[in-house]
């Protein structure tokens, strides 16, 4: 399966850590202007009605040939406008290829949480969910997991990035999630061919739908979407709050507008010296090692249901769901092969406290009850679109030959056995990808940027720590904030951890040196 850069992506799919979202106001909004010098009415929860149809933001005719990345707005025409949801609605025209002025423009959908303390409105922090292909709407349904501190001091805007966006969207989240689950069938010349024939048509569903636009939904090009985010809501500097691949974003961004970012703040970090291969490969490296703690934390515990070695049994289950999957009452088919490795693996992004919910399935299973086992597998499904996320990841890594999908599938099955043959599903459909502009692999240095908080959690499933203390010490104004926890990202977990971020995005206050929580 791939393994997904998500994390408070998790809050939509059901697999929060149970607390409540903090609570916002029920007064009736009305449309706002976003210019930097006006107070913003508190959020709102208004009752469902007809969705408004939002503004738009259209670029101004510039006077002087500015870059092709500098493309001024007029905030004033930006409106964000109640669309029947906790949060407001608005729509943002940017340049479809920031290379090419004229290459036309394409829609991104914005969400806003207006602060609710606006007296006290501090200005706008842009939040990233993680993905590739996490969009704005569950994530600000969730409060965007802040802290109510942090929901009262800033306007809270959500976005759905370029590959997201409806105006230029693969379209291919059912494709790919058959791929994700047909990827897990066991190592037979058979199963080989099937896997690479849906690899092959999901890449096909993925590009008729980008209408052989992939090369514009890359990162470096969301970045610079993100600047023109900035100048449309009229802020001469914003924050940056980016979970999981969303930390790519923030350190692009620090690096690229560092003048422009007041603070950032990168939760779950993604190496993005790294290339996609190497990605891959350290990554399943850190899945291993928590599913190992998974089994090991049902052996340690006399209440696990999990009759016997669970590592054995876990292999006696794929087995045995592949040659007679587990079916509904109807006859359709609950879990097969798929169902049991995505069901382990979302189980690896929670803490550590959380993970009887595997063994409890897997009991279940293990007696003919798939049901449990198959909503887990698609809370992994729903965490983002899967068709989003290959595409994406596919043009930032870049297209793969065969020889590369080998060396791989090779590294990975050393690294984690038949799982790690089973993660390659993201790559295989690369094969088939056209050629793209790559994302940069190199240390990124950020050297404009104010401090950019860089958190690590020692037991992250799916961004090892060692990435984010290689952030750290790469960014010339990194700071390292360890967490000793389970669970993948760490603001939420830990009350340690969200003081620290909250100190920082409030009064940018920074600690003088690394710190550690838990």
């Amino acid at each position: 399966m791939a393994t997904l850069l998500l994390a408070a992506a998790l809050i939509a799919a059901g697999c929060s850590d149970g607390t409540d979202a903090p609570s916002v106001s029920n007064a009736e909004p009305t449309e706002i202007s976003t210019s930097a010098t006006e107070k913003v009415p508190e959020a709102t929860v208004p009752a469902p009605t007809q969705e408004a149809t939002p503004a738009a933001v259209v670029p101004e005719t510039p006077t002087e040939e500015p870059a092709p990345t500098a493309i001024r707005l007029a905030p004033e025409a930006f409106a964000f406008q109640d669309c029947g949801q906790v949060y407001l609605c608005a729509e943002l025209e940017v340049p479809a290829d920031h290379n090419d002025p004229g290459a036309g423009t394409i829609t991104l959908e914005l969400g806003m949480l207006p602060a609710t303390d606006p007296d006290n409105r501090i200005g706008a922090l842009l939040v990233n969910p993680g993905g590739p292909g996490g969009g704005f709407e569950g994530f600000l349904s969730g409060g965007a997991g802040l802290s109510g501190r942090l929901l009262a001091r800033f306007d809270v805007v959500g976005w759905n990035p370029r590959g997201v966006s409806a105006s230029l969207y693969p379209d291919c989240d059912d494709e790919a999630a058959d791929l994700q689950v047909i990827g897990a069938l066991s190592d037979t010349p058979e199963n080989e061919a099937v896997i690479s024939e849906v690899a092959r048509q999901t890449a096909e569903a993925c590009l008729a739908g980008l209408n052989g636009r992939a090369d514009l939904i890359s990162t470096v090009q969301t970045v610079h979407d993100m600047d023109l985010i900035r100048q449309a809501l009229g802020e001469e500097q914003i924050s940056f709050l980016g979970y999981s691949y969303g930390t790519v974003l923030g350190q692009f961004y620090a690096d690229r507008y560092g003048t422009n970012a007041r603070a950032v703040v990168i939760d779950g970090v993604l190496d993005a010296s790294l290339t996609h291969e190497d990605v891959l490969v350290e990554q399943i490296r850190g899945f291993a090692r928590v599913i190992d703690e998974v089994f090991d934390s049902c052996l340690q515990d006399a209440a696990c249901p999990i009759v016997g070695n669970p590592r054995s049994a876990y292999l006696q289950l794929l087995a045995s769901v592949e040659a007679d999957p587990l079916l509904d009452a109807q006859g359709n088919v609950l879990v097969g092969p798929g169902e049991v490795q995505l069901a382990l693996v979302i189980v690896t992004y929670l803490p550590a406290e959380r993970w009887w919910l595997f063994h409890e399935a897997f009991a279940r299973a293990w007696e003919g009850d798939g049901q449990q086992m198959h909503d887990l597998a698609q809370s992994y499904l729903g965490a983002t679109d899967l068709g989003s996320f290959f595409s994406i990841s596919c043009t930032d890594g870049g297209r793969m030959s065969e020889d590369d999908l080998d060396r791989l599938i090779e590294r990975m099955v050393e690294e984690a056995g038949e799982f790690g043959r089973a993660a390659a599903a993201e790559a295989r459909m690369c094969a088939y990808w056209p050629d793209t502009e790559t994302r940069p692999n190199e240390p990124i240095r950020a050297p404009d940027a104010a401090s950019v908080l860089v958190i690590g959690n020692r037991g992250d499933n799916a961004t090892p720590y060692e990435w984010a203390v290689s952030v750290a010490e790469s960014l010339e104004t990194g700071v390292l904030l360890t967490y000793n926890g389970t669970g993948h990202t760490s603001y939420g977990l830990h009350q340690c951890v969200d003081d620290v971020v909250d100190a920082y995005l409030i009064d940018l206050s920074v600690p003088s040196g690394d710190i550690e929580c838990g």
